[in-house]
């Protein structure tokens, strides 16, 4: 029996677009079990079948290896909440093939891992932070994926403001634009080289200054109710820069200042759609057995 923990993700990341994605100290928890035929536990009934993202994964991972078990009896703890922008699929990924080469003694090999579970996600922003920890960014070729670490300082500090609907990756796709000007995509393009060096050296207000979107947060605004309100209050109270967490709903304000998560929690409180502050940090060991 192996146990295994997955870092939740924050993707995007403002203008890192499909490329970067942080992991945070927020866990699902995965326990695998060699069995006589296939169970599957600890999460909704509607998802406790063989189509379980976990499972498709662990079997994903099973060929790729050319290796069998006869069944496999899958515990899930999580949480990390799902449709919320917060790499839930992603957990489930990273944890299915993780999984697999656990339970059958293979070698850790997290380059052929990250390839894997980027074949199966489609992208490789949330699943290469969940595997490495810390804040990726990612580049994937036709052949294969490219992941680099980039350091963000201890002090900042990620509050994550968790609404009580979901938002759908399709669905937050959808909205996007199929061309963009050529001037935005430069504009983009110089913010994300800065916001990476900000990260690192705790350059709060280069953050502030270049971490505003012009891919897709224009377009995702309208999917996120309250988006406004939310923004207003966060950068009245403590705001080093706010972001649409991954496709969303949730949205994630950075911070210094960690004492005023209460006084932007009783704010929320006043709006309809039942924000909740989750404070996080970044995880910086990624995934791996407990």
């Amino acid at each position: 029996m192996v146990k295994i923990q997955v870092p939740a993700t924050t993707a995007n990341v403002g203008v890192g677009f499909d490329c970067l994605g942080i992991a945070l100290n927020l866990y699902t928890y995965f326990t695998f079990e060699e069995t006589d035929e296939f169970s599957i536990s600890g999460c909704e009934e509607r998802f406790q079948n063989e189509d379980n993202l976990v499972y498709t994964s662990f079997l994903k991972a099973l060929a790729y290896l050319k290796k069998e078990v006869k069944g496999v009896s899958i515990i899930i703890d999580s949480n990390v909440p799902v449709s919320r922008g917060l790499g839930s699929s992603a957990t489930c990924v990273v944890g299915g093939v993780l999984g697999a080469y656990e339970l059958t003694n293979t070698a850790i090999d997290k380059e052929a891992i990250l390839n894997i579970c980027t074949e199966i996600e489609g992208h490789p922003d949330n699943v290469a932070p969940a595997i490495y920890g810390g804040l990726m960014a990612s580049y994937q070729s036709e052949k294969s994926v490219i992941s680099v670490p980039y350091l963000v300082d201890e002090r900042f500090h990620f509050l994550a403001l968790i609404p009580d609907f979901e938002t759908k990756t399709e669905e937050a796709r959808k909205v996007l634009p199929k061309e963009l000007p050529f001037a935005t995509a430069v504009r983009n393009s110089a913010k994300l080289s800065v916001v990476l060096k900000g990260f690192e050296m705790y350059e709060s207000n280069i953050l502030s200054e270049v971490m505003s979107d012009e891919v897709h947060e224009p377009y995702r605004k309208p999917l996120i109710h309250e988006y406004d309100e939310v923004r207003a209050i966060c950068e009245e109270i403590e705001s080093v820069c706010f972001y649409i967490s991954g496709s969303g709903s949730t949205l994630m304000n950075v911070m210094r200042d960690t004492e005023q998560v209460e006084a932007i929690q009783k704010r929320l409180d006043k709006l309809e759609y039942g924000w909740k502050c989750v404070m996080l940090d970044v995880d910086r060991a990624g995934a791996s057995l407990c």
